[in-house]
């Protein structure tokens, strides 16, 4: 998957631009805050439905003007044309998606066409912060390569805040009836089940693709694992095959049994506390080093390793599942690493399939356009980026 261009009108600081992309590595540089980043939101929007910086929709659109407006032309492998996407999005009112020209109702509709995969320093936090990072770095990932990944998070979202409601009624003194009850208990417990079991296949795939570039990064001495615990799955349930092997879903279902059971025995604790105490949103993916926390006892660099093998192992994941590889988008990444972790970056992601005239992309932000090591710097297409302007070149 190749972005060919992006256009921007009134969006962050970019008045009017067009960037256009070349398959392999593009590198768009120039001083802080002048725009590299709003470029890189741009390109993610696309694939995420909204700004991987957590802003507001309106907050994207240019300080004094009506609307923002982007517009991606990406190539899939093996298709002989552009998929071209545009988002509209006014400063007050409701925004506009289409693909190909035709209207998309709401964001979640548009995951799933582009796919793409961003780091930045700030998803340092999924190693070093809470659950909540780690499973948003799950939804995130499974969703742009799972549409019936993305069908069950929605509804589990919807069905929590439906209970949640309830419980706080309930604790105010109003009646439930036990078939309301139930209704909830077995919509959480099914859209759970699935949606853990899908979490605990991708944590399996991933703890090995990390544990291999883990050790390309740091020489082998140290393992890093991953391992996924959930209120919806006992530790010993056997994966299905959700994302390997997709047709093993229509023969073997996730048992809803666990998380059904946890949320009608607990339900007068959940009323006290006016919440849901039991279920996916409570689960976490634990990531280990030499069997200890990361979070607790590995050092920055190692945990800065950690995260970038993820990343890599993101990549790797939905090139298996999806058949062609994402854009890689690395935000002001290289500034904080060495040559040998910047080389060996690039030589994971640069390496062409065997059997393939097919490079995967990655677009880089950087303050230097000499941000590429060694002979690769005469093959990359840079862009310089000056007061939200783009200029060709410029090295």
């Amino acid at each position: 998957m190749t972005v060919t261009s992006i256009v921007f009108e009134n969006w962050r600081n970019i008045a009017a631009a067009r960037v256009e992309f070349s398959p392999g590595i593009n590198v768009l540089w120039g001083m802080n805050a002048q725009g590299k980043s709003n470029i890189l939101e741009g390109i993610y929007f696309f694939a995420r439905g909204r700004s991987f910086r957590g802003a507001r929709e309106r907050e994207l659109v240019r300080f004094g003007e009506p609307f923002a407006r982007a517009a991606l032309s990406f190539r899939r492998e093996g298709y002989g044309s552009d998929t071209a996407m545009e988002a509209v999005l006014p400063a007050a009112g409701k925004k506009r998606l289409t693909r190909n020209g035709a209207p998309l109702s709401s964001s979640a509709e548009m995951l799933g066409s582009f796919r793409a995969v961003l780091f930045t320093p700030a998803n340092l936090s999924v190693v070093t912060g809470g659950p909540a990072e780690r499973r948003s770095f799950l939804d995130i990932a499974l969703s742009q390569i799972s549409a019936d990944y993305l069908m069950w998070l929605r509804k589990a979202v919807r069905l929590l805040a439906e209970r949640n409601a309830l419980l706080k009624r309930a604790g105010d003194g109003e009646r439930v009836s036990p078939e309301e009850w139930d209704v909830y208990a077995e919509g959480l417990a099914e859209s759970g089940a699935w949606i853990a079991a899908y979490r605990r296949e991708y944590a399996s795939l991933l703890s090995r693709a990390v544990e291999r570039y883990f050790a390309g990064m740091t020489g082998g001495a140290e393992k890093p694992e991953l391992t996924y615990r959930s209120h919806a799955l006992p530790e010993d349930a056997e994966p299905i095959g959700l994302l390997t092997n997709p047709g093993a879903a229509e023969r073997r279902r996730p048992d809803p049994g666990p998380l059904y059971e946890k949320l009608r025995a607990n339900r007068e604790r959940e009323i006290a506390a006016g919440s849901t105490l039991w279920g996916i949103h409570k689960d976490d993916l634990l990531l280990t080093l030499n069997g200890r926390e990361a979070r607790a006892y590995a050092s920055q660099g190692q945990q800065r390793s950690f995260i970038l093998s993820m990343k890599l192992g993101e990549a790797e994941i939905a090139r298996t599942v999806s058949g062609e590889y994402p854009a890689v988008l690395l935000d002001d990444v290289f500034s904080e690493l060495d040559e040998n972790r910047r080389r060996y970056i690039l030589d994971a992601l640069d390496a062409e399939e065997e059997g393939s005239a097919a490079s995967r992309q990655i677009i880089i932000t950087s303050c230097e356009p000499d941000v590429i090591p060694g002979a690769r710097a005469s093959r990359v297409c840079f862009h310089r980026v000056e007061g939200g302007k783009i200029l060709e070149g410029g090295t």
